[in-house]
Order: C-alpha cells, then sequence, then structure tokens
C-alpha cells in the first residue's frame, strides 16, 4: 500500500475501483472529492484492488485529515486488508486526524453516529408528521417538477440558509455550487423542484439516490413543499431499486425529519487523533474559543 498524491493516481482506475466496490458512496469519486476537498490523496495498493482516499487540509504546516463538508465520511474500498497495517500508514501521513470513515478501520476507540436511509424493496412507514404534511402539500396542489437544473433552488438556499445555521455561509455555499456543477456535467444530478418555491437536489448513483441540499420558502414549507419533494425523490428511487440516503446530519430536527419520511439508522464511525505539536494545539484551541465568540 502507498500514499499517492491528487496529481499522480491513476483517475481512471480510481474510478474504476470506487464504481466496482459494493455499495461505495459517490463520496469517494475523483470528481466529488475535487469538488468538495481542500486536498486529497489516496492510499492504495498497487493494482487499485482496495484503497481508501483520504481528504487533507494544511494549516501552518500542519496536515489534517479531515471531513470535507457535504461528504459523510470516506470508505475503505475493495478488498479486505490489514487494517492495523492501514492504521500505521495513515497516522504516519496525518498527524492531526477529525474525519468519519464508514467502517471502523482506525481502531476501536471511536464516537458512533447515524445517518438515514430507505434499503431497496422495503415497506416505507411515515410518520403522522409526513402524513399530515403530505396531505397538506395534496391539498395545495403543489407539483414537484424533475429536472436537471439546479439554479432557482441554489439561489433560494443562499437567500434562505445562508448566515441562518451553522456551517451555511459563503465558504460553503462555494463548495455546495462547484458540487453541483461537478454532479451535472457527470450527468448524475437529479432535481426536484417546486416551481419558484425552491425543492432538493439529489446525486444519482448506481444503488442509490442521494439527497444533496434543497430548502423551500417559508410558505412552501408550511404547505408541506420539503416533505413533497422528498418523497417524490424517495418513490423516484423505489422505482429505480436504488436505496434512497438521507445524506445525513447530527441535528435532532433534522434525523426526526428523516425518520418520519422512513428513513432508518445506519451506523458510521468518527476518529480523533492529535499528536500535531504542541504550538499548533494551542493556536487551535484559541481560534475555536474565539469561533464560538
Amino acid at each position: 500500500m502507498k500514499i499517492i498524491e491528487r496529481e499522480h493516481i491513476d483517475i481512471e482506475r480510481w474510478n474504476k475501483l470506487v464504481s466496482a466496490s459494493e455499495n461505495a458512496s459517490v463520496f469517494s469519486y475523483s470528481w466529488y472529492l475535487d469538488a468538495t476537498a481542500e486536498n486529497w490523496c489516496v492510499l492504495v495498493n498497487n493494482d487499485y484492488s482496495s484503497g481508501i482516499a483520504l481528504p487533507y487540509s494544511v494549516r501552518l504546516g500542519v496536515k489534517t485529515l479531515y471531513t470535507p463538508i457535504f461528504v459523510r465520511y470516506i470508505e475503505w474500498l475493495g478488498a479486505k486488508s490489514d487494517f492495523k497495517q492501514i492504521q500505521e500508514k495513515i497516522k504516519g501521513q496525518f498527524s492531526n486526524i477529525e474525519v468519519s470513515i464508514k467502517q471502523p478501520i482506525l481502531g476501536v476507540k471511536y464516537d458512533s453516529y447515524v445517518y438515514q436511509s430507505i434499503e431497496v424493496n422495503v415497506e416505507r412507514k411515515l410518520g403522522s408528521q409526513a402524513k399530515r404534511s403530505l396531505k397538506k402539500a395534496m391539498k395545495s396542489e403543489l407539483e414537484v417538477l424533475v429536472s436537471k437544473d439546479y439554479s432557482g433552488i441554489e439561489n433560494i438556499v443562499k437567500s434562505e440558509l445562508v448566515g441562518k445555521y451553522n456551517g451555511i455561509d459563503e465558504v460553503s455555499i462555494h463548495a455546495l455550487s462547484k458540487l453541483f456543477q461537478a454532479a451535472k456535467k457527470e450527468n448524475r444530478i437529479s432535481v426536484y423542484e417546486i416551481k419558484g418555491q425552491g425543492g432538493i437536489v439529489c446525486i444519482n448513483d448506481k444503488g442509490s439516490l442521494l439527497y444533496l441540499k434543497g430548502t423551500v420558502s417559508k410558505s412552501c414549507k408550511e404547505q408541506g413543499g420539503m416533505y413533497a419533494c422528498l418523497d417524490r425523490a424517495i418513490r423516484d428511487a423505489d422505482q429505480e431499486h436504488k436505496k434512497f440516503d438521507f445524506g445525513g446530519s447530527r441535528i435532532d430536527g433534522v434525523k426526526r425529519f428523516n425518520h418520519n419520511l422512513g428513513g432508518k439508522d445506519v451506523t458510521y464511525y468518527g476518529y480523533t487523533f492529535n499528536n500535531a505539536p504542541i504550538w499548533f494545539k494551542l493556536a487551535r484551541r484559541i481560534k475555536n474559543k474565539w469561533s464560538k465568540k
């Protein structure tokens, strides 16, 4: 196994590994990481039959393995390997690690997180809130249109969400725009929109439909607009024999929303290792303290 930086990766072989790996996510494709990660490399074997993408940032000369915005986790791909050796190589490459991983490959000391999904051919049970909201949407005659044009939703996301929610700022919106553009170029984007009032943007993969981002106007939300858009996307995924992936959030209200639409919890893992110099730890502590004020 060896570390290969982005500019030296055989991208065709890497993307082929992602595509061939059972239940792999879009988060590992080169086009997705190019749009979201500050930097990234891969730890891969010589024939590209197994490996993992490693996004990282560099601050004051210290490399941090991290989870980029709009990436839920990184993941091991392909054949199983000696994960003890993998741990050593990753820890040897990054002195600071703050990352989420699909599999618990960096040891037994981790935090457990969940996201929600609806598996293929599973009967969906709607919660009472979802049932009421979908009835409202039907009564209001909200029409959900499907297209590849995300511009209307992008504008409403900017006007409705920027500055109002943690993590949604100009920087994250710029990353989201890059991701929308990349997904459209790859012909993987699916837009569910209530004309002029917002909607959601999803990314298609071979076995799943991933909800990426979206919102609707306040009045449309009160009429059940978000429930209507997601319900349509979920039904489309089911017809195409794909699982629906809600994308994941650690916010309790979002989890309840996803559960109401039939989502079930799936576990993934968070790791933190900080072997950076003491001066770097102090600088991070001061930065985090002031950013919370």
